[in-house]
């Protein structure tokens, strides 16, 4: 199949960025089964963990439960996105 190209031939002019529809902070491990998992933020930027080996979804909604994630969890990409703790 032919790609559609600008005007110079060279990259194609409909380009499809992809990015990941949530924000992943960090890793730990499962608080069930202990299997490394990714920390994601929610919208409202509390933070979870989906484990795709016991299938456990952990939200982390409190004060005391986030600063027990943040001492676990080993930081992964952007240094600017944080969580809050109220």
């Amino acid at each position: 199949m032919a790609e559609s190209k600008d005007a110079s031939g060279k990259n194609p002019v409909n380009e499809v960025t992809l990015q990941p529809a949530l924000r992943q902070i960090g890793t730990t491990r499962c608080p069930i089964c202990q299997t490394p998992v990714a920390v994601f933020l929610t919208k409202t930027n509390r933070p979870f963990v989906n484990c795709s080996f016991c299938s456990a979804r952990v939200f982390y909604n409190g004060q005391e439960s986030m600063r027990l994630l943040k001492k676990k969890m080993k930081p992964v990409g952007d240094p600017d996105v944080k969580f809050r703790i109220d």
